[in-house]
């Protein structure tokens, strides 16, 4: 059996959010990724962690074989873990565009040293 059997249709939704996770309130949620890993996991767990309103972040790949990534947000009371999901998005576009600009910074001074 192939690894491509594992991945969900295109037709599946990208994220979704457990069912079982209703009963902890919107301050605990367990979003899952489908066709995604380690690099947009850890990614979004470091952003999450910076927020102080984060209580924890985590993620895990239940399989190998499935490019499904579960990511677990706890956050204070009265603060959606939906809505620092969606700051740790916000957050993670901007640490890559100050991230870009100095990559492109550091190759135009390189390009204009003298050798």
């Amino acid at each position: 059996m192939s690894a491509q059997s594992h991945t969900p249709p295109d037709n599946e939704l990208k994220l979704s959010i457990l069912a079982s996770d209703s009963q902890y309130g919107e301050s605990c949620r367990t979003f899952v990724f489908r066709k995604e890993n380690h690099t947009l996991g850890n990614c979004l767990r470091t952003m999450l962690l910076l927020n102080p309103q984060v209580r924890l972040a985590g993620y895990t790949m239940p399989h190998p074989s499935e490019e499904v990534m579960h990511l677990r947000i706890q956050t204070e009371e009265g603060y959606p873990a939906q809505s620092a999901l969606r700051q740790a998005f916000v957050d993670l576009k901007a640490h890559s565009l100050q991230l870009k600009k100095k990559f492109e910074s550091a190759v135009q001074e390189f390009q204009s040293s003298p050798s």
